[in-house]
């Protein structure tokens, strides 16, 4: 099983929101043998299957916490106010909480559960990456690779 486990989450045709999914497809043009990554699409309910047998993951998607585009939260899901809102389908069929929830009460949650959320500016279709998200999902690479390295004992090269 691999070192960690990155999944994007999010969907190619809804501009921002298409940053898991992006972000994945930028960290396969390098090959990380400790890593396995993950595109989920848009359906959260699939996170619950790669969640099992994990010991670390990380969840990459958008998240509206009304702060400035591009901005990027780190945060283990408990700490975080996952509240349902009035769509409880959410851009992404059963939302992300709602499975979050079900992943805890199946006890599938991995030992380090992360999500790293990102503020987006646009989510409407037929749209790309804004700039601000699109220069978020450079420096989440950055902090993968730093992170990947320094669990490898090797030297910091940033991408």
């Amino acid at each position: 099983m691999a070192e960690l486990t990155i999944i994007g989450i999010g969907n190619r045709l809804r501009g921002d929101d298409a940053l898991g999914p992006v972000l994945i497809d930028k960290l396969r043009e390098v090959d990380w043998p400790e890593v396995e990554l993950v595109d989920i699409g848009s359906d959260a309910i699939g996170l619950l299957e790669h969640l099992e047998d994990r010991h670390k993951v990380w969840i990459v998607d958008v998240c509206q916490m009304g702060r400035t585009p591009g901005s990027i939260v780190k945060f283990d899901p408990e700490d975080a106010d996952m509240v349902l809102d009035q769509d409880p389908l959410s851009l992404h069929g059963l939302g992300l909480a709602e499975t979050i929830r079900m992943a805890r009460s199946l006890q599938m949650v991995p030992e380090e559960f992360k999500i790293i959320g990102v503020e987006p500016d646009s989510i409407q279709f037929n749209t790309q990456l804004s700039q601000a998200v699109q220069q978020a999902m450079e420096t989440i690479v950055k902090e993968i690779s730093l992170e990947l390295q320094h669990a490898a004992g090797k030297p910091q090269i940033l991408l």
